[in-house]
């Protein structure tokens, strides 16, 4: 029997989407538990999005913006058969290219009802995890592993609410405590707030070993990093060889990258940012692995609210994907030591020069 309130039972919830679409919960159940996520193997990829027919990047995905359509064929001109509602999670089937309704991205997934554009439809590999309470008291880092989960006030399924947490989200696990029904909870604090904060399921967190923030090449003393504004695209350079490439997606506006060369000034495993005013508040935890450029805020960092990194975003931050975010933040200098909620250049240090033209 599957468990209130988990991942599991929140798929089936009707107020995800006004038709619920989640019909097949059973295989989207045994999607999820089949396996742990893998972090992709270190290639170089393409700075805008493949045209043609694949398979799909993860078995599910997430909406992450208010709605999204789907469409009969893979165009904004084709039927519309529903509408899907923030946080609703469907089967992938197939990639394919389509319409490209924002500059550089062709690609729409097919669904089991039908097309949606990829923008803010982020691709999925759920796991759930075995509670380990014994090592989540030595402050380690850890990544939500399923769509998302809900932490709250206490470790109970029924306390308020705190925050919903995303996956790929980073925070510090302070601890566990066990629930009257037997299940561990973690309690979570950077990412979340300064001090110790909420408790979220520790089955949807997976508990990150400090050998996986460990520095990339660390022996290598020529690194640098280029982005190109016109292609969308970061480059990461070993004596003078590209290394590492991905999309990235820039701020536009007022809010526009800062054109020139920089050097890597602060580093953080993972933030909660807020800020912003009325309709354009903001309020984003556990962004991962952010590595800071200006004293301002600029940053290359994580973005779980969006699927869409080769084209402007409304701020002025580099968002890149998970993985690559977190290889950037372990290959840069100065390397970060694992406990550090924030690692600041040290004076006499030069940090790893990143170009924007």
């Amino acid at each position: 029997m599957v468990e209130a309130g988990t991942i599991f039972d929140k798929l089936m919830n009707k107020r995800l989407n006004r038709r619920n679409v989640l019909r097949s919960s059973s295989k989207l159940a045994a999607l999820a538990l089949a396996g742990a996520a893998t972090q992709p193997a270190l290639v170089l990829t393409s700075g805008s999005r493949q045209a043609g027919t694949e398979p799909p990047p993860a078995p599910l995905a997430q909406v992450t913006t208010d709605f999204v359509n789907v469409r009969r064929a893979p165009s904004a001109r084709a039927a519309l058969v529903d509408v899907l509602l923030r946080d609703a999670i469907m089967p992938l089937t197939e990639q394919v290219a389509g319409q490209a309704l924002k500059p550089n991205n062709p690609i729409w997934y097919r669904t089991n009802l039908g097309f949606v554009y990829s923008d803010f439809v982020r691709p999925i590999t759920p796991t759930k995890n075995i509670p380990d309470p014994t090592r989540a008291f030595n402050w380690l880092w850890g990544e939500i592993t399923v769509p998302y989960t809900d932490a709250r006030l206490r470790p109970d399924l029924e306390a308020g609410l705190y925050l919903r947490l995303y996956y790929t989200g980073v925070f510090r696990v302070i601890g566990a405590v066990q629930d009257t029904a037997g299940r561990w909870w973690y309690r979570l604090q950077e990412g979340a707030g300064y001090g110790p904060g909420p408790y979220a399921l520790a089955e949807d967190i997976r508990l990150i070993d400090p050998a996986e923030l460990t520095p990339l090449s660390p022996e290598v003393s020529d690194k640098r990093i280029e982005i190109h504004l016109a292609a969308r695209t970061l480059l990461a350079y070993e004596n003078n060889k590209p290394v590492m490439r991905c999309c990235v997606s820039l701020g536009n506006g007022n809010f526009g990258a800062p054109i020139g060369r920089h050097t890597v000034l602060v580093k953080y495993p993972t933030a909660r940012l807020i800020g912003g005013e009325g309709a354009n508040r903001y309020d984003l935890p556990g962004i991962g692995f952010l590595t800071f450029l200006s004293w301002d805020g600029v940053a290359i960092h994580t973005a779980y609210w969006h699927n869409d990194s080769a084209r402007p975003r409304r701020r002025g931050c580099l968002n890149v994907p998970a993985w690559a975010a977190k290889w950037i933040w372990r290959w840069t200098v100065p390397p970060a030591p694992y406990a550090s909620a924030g690692y600041i250049t040290p004076s006499g240090v030069i940090g790893t020069p990143v170009i924007i033209s």
